[in-house]
C-alpha cells in the first residue's frame, strides 16, 4: 500500500500536506472549535488537486508514447495504476475531511 502512495511521485506532496492538515485541525478541534469549515475545504481542494494530478500524469504518459500499441498491456496497466493514486487519495481525504466535518460541526453546535 505504501508503495502505491510513494509511486504517485511529486504530486502526492501537497496531498500529504493538506492530510497533515487535517490531522492537526482535528486534534485542535477535539478542544474547541478551530476552523471547522474549512475542514471541509480542505478536503475538496485535495480531491480536486488529485483528479487534475491524475489528468496532467495521464496526458504526460500518452504524449510521451505515440506508439502506443507496441506497448505491453500489464506495463500500460500498472501505469495507469499509478497515476490514479492520486485521485484515490484525494477522494479518501475528501471523505475522511466531511466525517470530521460533520462530527466537530456537531460537536461544536452553537446552543440558542
Amino acid at each position: 500500500m505504501v508503495q502505491y502512495f510513494l509511486s504517485g511521485g511529486f504530486l502526492m506532496i501537497p496531498i500529504f500536506l493538506s492530510f497533515f492538515i487535517l490531522i492537526f485541525m482535528s486534534f485542535k478541534n477535539i478542544k474547541g472549535a478551530f476552523h471547522i469549515d474549512k475542514i471541509i475545504l480542505i478536503g475538496s481542494a485535495t480531491a480536486i488537486f488529485g483528479i487534475i494530478a491524475t489528468a496532467v500524469g495521464i496526458s504526460n504518459a500518452l504524449s510521451l508514447s505515440p506508439n502506443i500499441s507496441k506497448i505491453a498491456p500489464h506495463i500500460l496497466w500498472s501505469g495507469l495504476k499509478s497515476s490514479l493514486v492520486t485521485t484515490f487519495s484525494g477522494g479518501f481525504i475528501l471523505f475522511l475531511s466531511t466525517f470530521l466535518w460533520y462530527f466537530f460541526s456537531a460537536k461544536h453546535k452553537p446552543q440558542t
